[in-house]
């Protein structure tokens, strides 16, 4: 049985996590050979995205019996998305609540994670409950790119960056690329700090969707 499935918006998401999964659990010798991607589906020749990404596509994803058939087969789902989309006619979840109020990162994400579980039920009723110990779900605050920005400005942040990431990336790092069509190589090339366990509880330090991510890691085996 393979260790953790992936399911994310895109392979550039993909490549992102493994780097972060075999950095993290760094005590589990060639564990990115027990790393698949279930969403979108890769080309096992030359790992390349075959299947249709983004976020509409992983909630049909959520939906499908393809879906809870994958939980069944691999230790851990692992369910990526980016928080960029919460307020989509096809998502509906607020940046602010009833009073006008901004939401705090951790009630954004609890809000975004409650809205997949409505999807993952909507296609089996119950089917979160009985194996919620096997879904993790992984919910950047807007976006990914802005976990490799926490890294990347070495300065104490007054607040965390949610916005403009990969812009600021590019203009204010010289991380060049990020501004453009995501290409799964500029991906691979800078997470691979990721690999390595200070760089991850540094990024957790200044990233708290990140941290979120990371808390939950450390409740498994």
């Amino acid at each position: 049985m393979n260790r953790f499935g992936l399911a994310c918006e895109g392979i550039t998401d993909h490549i992102t996590l493994e780097n972060i999964l075999c950095g993290y659990f760094d005590d589990e010798p060639d564990l990115d050979e027990a790393i698949i991607q279930l969403q979108p589906s890769l080309d096992e020749t030359d790992k390349v995205q075959s299947g249709f990404g983004g976020w509409e596509m992983l909630l049909e994803y959520l939906l499908s019996t393809r879906f809870r058939d994958d939980v069944l087969n691999v230790e851990y789902v692992v369910v990526q998305l980016d928080t960029d989309i919460a307020e989509h006619v096809n998502f509906d979840v607020a940046y602010r609540d009833d009073n006008g109020q901004a939401l705090t990162v951790e009630h954004l994400i609890e809000a975004v994670i409650n809205r997949l579980i409505m999807v993952i039920d909507k296609g089996e009723a119950g089917f979160y409950a009985a194996y919620q110990h096997k879904i993790i779900f992984a919910i950047c605050v807007h976006s990914l790119e802005c976990w490799l920005y926490a890294y990347y400005n070495t300065k104490r942040l007054k607040k965390p960056k949610v916005t403009g990431c990969g812009k600021a990336l590019n203009y204010s790092f010289g991380v060049k690329g990020f501004d453009k069509p995501k290409d799964p190589e500029l991906y691979r090339q800078h997470s691979t700090f990721f690999l390595t366990r200070k760089n991850i509880n540094k990024v957790a330090k200044k990233a708290p969707s990140f941290n979120y991510f990371i808390q939950r890691l450390g409740e498994i085996t």
